[in-house]
């Protein structure tokens, strides 16, 4: 098992800085990274086994029905997982993939948590001990040149993360993952589907109010890491779906006038009763816009499976 770390050192001050600017913008944000403290994460797992939460309730038995389907085409291939995180559904995909394929299969997860490469390189490997496994410490936005291109990839994205970019983010990925890709690499992109808004909104507006505490704790991280006075209680969550741009929006609605102060503020930081801080958006896409986004790779839509409500899919792509 090898782990490269292609992370450049990020220090306190630059987090901080990185926060500072965000709060001071028109209209203020935070960034969504800032969700994933150890109790954002908790709260997170939460999340996934509400009932009003669909999408790994689908994408899980996708992964498993389509991985079936495209176990021939992982002989003999690298492997790579776009911001794997925890490996639970690399796990789940593999799982049908037979043991004498998986034994000629060399597994790249890439995620910016080393640790989080660390632990789940190490699960895996007891899981499979018949493959290898060389995990990537990067940012797959800024260090996709960095992954190996020895033998032909096979990169997974899952979790409709891509949702989470900007539309010209996510169409710059897009572009530099194509540039990278050689003749019949592929991808396999998992993506949340338009459907009807009720459903979209429920699932970011649960009934037990966990996902408002989610979305408000990213305040305790601001506090962490500022010092801020920010009380999480003195603001809203609001989550709707947004037409024009297709996308759910997460934010935080002050619930009254608010001063916000810092030591590493000189001035306090203001706000009006009724203003947002926008911390979230997470796009869902029509057939339109994936055949968009694979023509920003110059990748071609080789498959698209769908659950039976077609409310989420994974998209087998290819260069060519």
């Amino acid at each position: 098992m090898i782990i490269d770390d292609f992370m450049p050192k990020v220090g306190e001050s630059s987090i901080r800085e990185e926060m500072i600017a965000c709060l001071r913008t028109n209209p203020k944000t935070l960034p969504s990274m800032f969700f994933y403290d150890h109790h954002g994460s908790e709260l997170f797992e939460m999340i996934t086994n509400l009932e009003e939460y669909y999408p790994p309730k689908i994408e899980i038995p996708l992964l498993r029905s389509t991985a079936q389907k495209l176990k021939r085409e992982l002989k003999d291939s690298d492997l790579v997982e776009l911001g794997s995180g925890d490996c639970s559904k690399i796990s789940v995909f593999l799982d049908e993939i037979p043991e004498e394929i998986r034994q000629t299969i060399v597994y790249y997860p890439v995620d910016v948590c080393k640790q989080a490469i660390e632990k789940s390189a190490c699960n895996l490997q007891d899981r499979y001990p018949e493959m290898n496994i060389h995990g990537i410490t990067a940012d797959f936005l800024g260090h996709i040149e960095k992954i190996p291109a020895k033998r032909r990839r096979f990169f997974c994205f899952f979790g409709s993360t891509i949702g989470n970019l900007t539309e010209v983010q996510a169409m710059k990925f897009m572009t530099d993952l194509g540039k990278v890709m050689n003749n019949n690499d592929r991808l396999l992109l998992g993506v949340d589907m338009v459907k009807d808004i009720d459903i979209i909104e429920k699932a970011y507006n649960d009934s037990q109010g966990i996902t408002a505490k989610f979305n408000k704790n990213i305040l305790n991280v601001a506090n962490d890491h500022l010092m801020t006075d920010f009380n999480p209680e003195e603001f809203e969550h609001v989550a709707f779906f947004n037409k024009k741009y297709s996308r759910i929006e997460m934010h935080l609605k002050a619930k009254k006038d608010l001063e916000v102060t810092s030591p590493f503020l000189k001035d306090q930081i203001v706000f009006k009763k009724g203003e947002t801080i926008h911390t979230e958006n997470s796009h869902k896409y029509t057939v339109d816009g994936i055949n968009k986004m694979a023509n920003a790779a110059g990748l071609s839509v080789e498959s698209i499976f769908n659950d039976d409500k077609k409310w989420f899919s994974l998209v087998e792509m290819v260069k060519q």
